[in-house]
């Protein structure tokens, strides 16, 4: 992309920023009077499914470390050292994906046999329902499936395309954990109260601007916007159709993801908007980086 292309769509991105920014900033808690529904199961479901393309990008660099690792025998101890933390990478994130698909999952269970609203979920703090035992079942399962998928199609690579997306798989992993800690920091420091702990519970509610200081709320900005944001990272391991599939299906996710946030209660307009902008300019600067080091290699 040209960098006149690149000024055209960032001038855009932050009119559009600007814009929905500085109506979040006079109508925050109007809006989530209005649409807010911890009934809805659109939000309930995008609860639930909407942290899971943050484990995605992880688990598909784990993968790339693998099949990389395979194909390497001219140094066992490297190769070896590579399967074990590759193979531990997509392992940790298919458990964490599955804890959080579980504990959604599991409250809108617990919700329904309840009598209470189904999108009703403590987004701070969840537990899985099912034991570790269950769970680590679950997690090997998963594992067997996605290695088995994911190397038939790796295996088609020759191994100077392995070579680029390994580099390509450590900055798809350095995009990510930037963006969480990026995102828990802001989290803890802001300690903004979520619109359901507001309308139901009482909180006070600050405005975006307004840095409270950890207090156990954590609303702005968005972790669910942050995740949905990253689909977009999926893009870099692909080409042609499915690099543009990725890329405006990652785009169309987060939008998704946004509105159900909003929807459910679990954030308001600015949190999702300052988080999804956030995390897509942490992905732009990590994209031009492995750009720019690339160019320099040839």
């Amino acid at each position: 992309m040209s960098i006149k292309k690149q000024y055209q769509i960032f001038g855009l991105a932050a009119v559009l920023f600007i814009l929905i920014m500085s109506f979040g900033t006079a109508f925050d808690l109007e809006i989530s009077h209005t649409v807010m529904d911890q009934k809805s199961w659109f939000g309930a479901i995008f609860q639930m499914i909407g942290i899971l393309p943050m484990y995605l990008v992880l688990m598909v660099s784990g993968e790339i470390g693998l099949a990389y690792a395979w194909r390497v025998s001219n140094n066992r101890l490297f190769s070896g050292s590579l399967v074990v933390g590759s193979g531990a990478l997509t392992l940790w994130q298919i458990q964490k994906g599955l804890k959080e698909l579980l504990s959604y999952g599991g409250a809108i269970i617990h919700n329904i046999k309840s009598g209470q609203p189904i999108g009703v979920a403590n987004s701070d703090v969840q537990a899985s329902p099912f034991s570790p035992g269950l769970t680590f079942t679950l997690t090997a399962i998963v594992f067997v499936i996605f290695t088995t998928l994911t190397q038939r199609w790796l295996k088609q690579k020759s191994i100077q395309q392995l070579e680029a997306l390994l580099l390509l798989a450590i900055f798809a992993t350095v995009t990510v954990l930037m963006a969480m800690s990026v995102n828990g920091a802001l989290k803890n420091a802001w300690g903004r109260a979520r619109p359901y702990e507001i309308i139901h519970n009482g909180a006070r509610f600050t405005n975006w601007y307004t840095m409270n200081g950890a207090n156990g709320h954590k609303s702005f900005p968005s972790g669910h916007a942050m995740a949905a944001a990253l689909t977009v990272v999926l893009a870099w391991f692909a080409n042609g159709n499915w690099r543009r599939f990725w890329w405006f299906g990652g785009i169309g996710i987060t939008v998704i993801v946004d509105l159900s946030r909003v929807r459910v209660g679990a954030h308001f307009l600015t949190d999702v908007t300052f988080s999804t902008c956030l995390t897509f300019m942490i992905i732009y600067v990590m994209w031009e980086i492995y750009q720019h080091i690339k160019s320099m290699k040839r």
